[in-house]
């Protein structure tokens, strides 16, 4: 099969095109409807029907395009930017231009066939944007907090405090929607209910898993999603002097282990299950961060339990013994 590497950008897109016959093509295209219509005239130019699309997962720049191939036919992967930087340290690529970029993602792709993409439901995307949307909000209102408490002005005061009252307004509508959205919904109703059996888990925090993980209940096991979500312990050894302390490895969704935190510190004192465990890796030394980090993987191992097997929490199947994660 033909593979296209595609850079992208806010604006346009670089394509580069590896024909099974060894030949490379490369142009440039507006990331925009018009843009990928004349992407598929292109493609049919050099009697390409199918191709094997691969772009990562930049910002929100991939959504439209990836939908769109995936809409044609095509077979479309969406790479973590990771994978890219390091098939192209891999390979010694020692430049960086967009035109190359696309050409290192098409060689990758062909190197490594990763896994297919597939669209989420208009009921997840929707729930995702109402979530970022509410999160654009919240960063919004930090950030107009912190001028407010900075500034004596009291014209500029006022100002902010207005400022403020909408967006606390905006923030009440938009978590209304959210609830509303949720409810109105049977598959998403019944796993926020899945969700929300978790101690520590509530609303947000389940719409948030369903937002940026509507497939959790597919990875092939529990440590997987813990893996995507970037809580499993990333180990650094060398020969038998060197042994560095195991660490999160923070390679994943940021945004879901950012909202991981607290359910965690929640589950820890008001689960018994949970308080267990992570009392028995303070007994065994561990630090009080690294336990944290422990509680966020198994709630991430038991949120994935209850979806997959489509039954409320119980604690008796989540600790039937306190075992050392790993």
């Amino acid at each position: 099969m033909d593979d296209v590497g595609i850079d992208l950008a806010k604006l346009t897109f670089d394509a580069t095109l590896l024909t099974t016959s060894g030949a490379q093509h490369h142009h440039t295209f507006a990331n925009t409807p018009a843009g990928f219509t004349q992407f598929g005239t292109w493609l049919r130019r050099y009697k390409v029907s199918q191709a094997h699309l691969c772009m990562e997962a930049t910002n929100i720049y991939w959504e439209a395009l990836a939908a769109w191939g995936h809409a044609q036919g095509h077979i479309v992967s969406v790479v973590n930017p990771g994978r890219i930087k390091g098939h192209a340290l891999a390979t010694m690529q020692r430049n960086k231009t967009d035109k190359l970029d696309s050409f290192v993602i098409a060689d990758f792709c062909r190197t490594h066939q990763p896994e297919a993409w597939e669209p989420m439901s208009e009921a997840h995307h929707h729930l995702r944007a109402l979530m970022r949307h509410r999160d654009d909000l919240l960063q919004s209102e930090l950030q107009q907090k912190n001028r407010l408490r900075d500034t004596t002005d009291t014209v500029v005061r006022s100002l902010l405090e207005a400022v403020l009252q909408t967006l606390a307004t905006q923030l009440k509508e938009v978590e209304r929607l959210i609830k509303a959205h949720l409810s109105a919904q049977a598959e998403l109703a019944a796993d926020l209910a899945l969700l929300t059996s978790v101690t520590g888990i509530a609303m947000v925090t389940a719409a948030k898993v369903l937002a940026e993980m509507p497939k959790l209940a597919q990875y092939d096991s529990a440590k997987a999603a813990a893996a995507d979500t970037g809580v499993t312990p990333s180990h650094y050894q060398s020969g038998t002097s060197v042994r560095r302390r195991p660490r999160m490895s923070k390679m994943g969704k940021a945004e879901l282990r950012a909202a991981l935190y607290w359910p965690a510190i929640t589950a820890m004192n008001r689960c018994p299950g949970f308080k267990a465990f992570a009392d028995a890796l303070l007994k065994r030394g561990k630090a009080k961060k690294v336990v944290i980090g422990a509680v966020m993987r198994k709630l991430m191992h038991v949120m994935y339990g209850v979806l997959k097997h489509r039954t409320p929490y119980d604690p008796a199947k989540a600790f039937g013994r306190i075992a050392s994660p790993t």
